[in-house]
């Protein structure tokens, strides 16, 4: 089986040369430095680094030459399990380190395999890998992932470049970086405008979030663009994911201090939030049990958290009309919050926000409707608008 997997290595890679080392995953010498440095946090040596290198050098040459697709994940698992706690230590930042290096020759190693299945599964193995290390370290892998058609190398892509643990490190006095949080934000950026699936938009969002900077909060606000974009076609997927994005433009209302930044995430917050209460009004005959379920979760929990925050009040009148099963009540309840034609909506009066012009050039005091869904397949009856 060795000799099979060598060759199999040096017929992938084009390489002449002698291997003699034996492909086995031995974590003896590795886990006793772990447990005794990880923990203590002390000084490493020289020869505790070069078994940290040997370990994770000649794992990931194992996973490149394994062909099994669980044995694979095997080798995947026993690779993390090394990497010790998120908390930062010597024996971490060697690990990071070696796994850095290692991770960026493996992955064009695994460009090269002719087996387009088992190259697009390597490539996921190793992001995982790497956005397990959560660090900034990372990034450059992330980032060369990120345009990837396959929508789970998409995400772990995200996740590489974009988690929390991320965005605490970018926004430390010790370890900021500026200059890496504008790329990663950037990067992110195009990713979004190429096209992301709802669970890596997800990550973006708590991302962005967390950054809170200019090129971020924009970030946010194109965000909650498509996504108005998406209920306006009947094409949403994923609803509880506007929690987060509501609750993002939420936060930039009460952080910033710009007029017209303020005014335009006062807009697509109150735009965005109409909405979803009017996919739950017109939805009736379209949306499956577990999307009105998703929706009414939206809807509840915006309302008592980020809507309460900006009215400075507690908010439940729009779950009880969700309650009570009446649509007319709950659209009732959306003018009362969020405006109707000649009236302000609580929300707007207390922001002081409007939604700009009407068509005859009066100013809007109610967000944009949403027009009913398109029949179900087989029938020719459309929605009922909201009364």
């Amino acid at each position: 089986m060795i000799c099979k997997r060598i060759c199999l290595f040096f017929a992938v890679l084009g390489v002449s040369a002698t291997y003699s080392s034996v492909f086995a995953l031995n974590s003896t010498e590795i886990e006793a430095i772990r447990t005794v440095k990880y923990k203590s946090k002390a000084k490493l040596s020289t020869g505790d680094k070069g078994v940290i290198e040997t370990f994770v050098r000649s794992g990931l040459q194992e996973l490149l030459l394994e062909e099994d697709p669980w044995e694979a994940v095997v080798i995947r698992v026993e690779i993390v399990a090394q990497r010790g706690g998120s908390e930062l230590s010597p024996y971490s930042a060697a690990f990071i380190e070696a796994a850095a290096k290692n991770l960026k020759a493996t992955i064009e190693d695994a460009g090269r395999l002719q087996d387009a299945d088992r190259r697009q599964r390597l490539l996921l193995n190793l992001l995982i890998i790497a956005a397990d290390r959560e660090s900034t370290e990372m990034a450059d892998i992330g980032f060369d992932m990120l345009s990837s058609p396959n929508a789970a190398i998409q995400y772990w892509a995200v996740k590489t470049v974009a988690s929390p643990a991320i965005a605490s490190q970018l926004k430390s006095p010790i370890t900021g970086d500026e200059d890496l949080a504008r790329r990663i934000i950037g990067e992110l950026d195009k990713a979004v405008g190429r096209g992301l699936a709802p669970e890596g938009m997800r990550l973006v969002v708590e991302f962005a979030d967390a950054i809170d900077t200019p090129e971020a909060r924009a970030l946010v606000l194109k965000i909650a663009d498509l996504r108005m974009g998406l209920y306006e076609k009947w094409t949403v997927k994923y609803e509880l994911m506007d929690i987060m994005v509501l609750s993002a433009l939420g936060r930039q209302i009460m952080s910033e201090t710009d007029a017209p930044k303020r005014l335009t995430a006062c807009r697509k917050f109150g735009q965005l939030y109409s909405y979803v209460i009017e996919r739950f009004i017109l939805g009736g005959q379209v949306l499956s049990p577990g999307q009105k379920q998703q929706v009414a979760s939206v809807i509840a929990e915006v309302e008592n958290t980020i809507a309460g925050k900006l009215l400075a009040q507690s908010q439940v009148r729009l779950k009880k009309a969700i309650e009570s099963g009446k649509v007319s009540t709950l659209e009732s309840a959306r003018k009362l919050l969020l405006g109707s034609p000649g009236q302000a909506g609580s929300l707007p009066a207390k922001l002081r926000f409007d939604y700009g012009k009407t068509a005859a050039g009066t100013t809007a005091t109610a967000p944009k409707r949403l027009k009913p869904p398109p029949p179900p397949p087989g029938t020719s009856e459309q929605g009922s608008p909201a009364p």
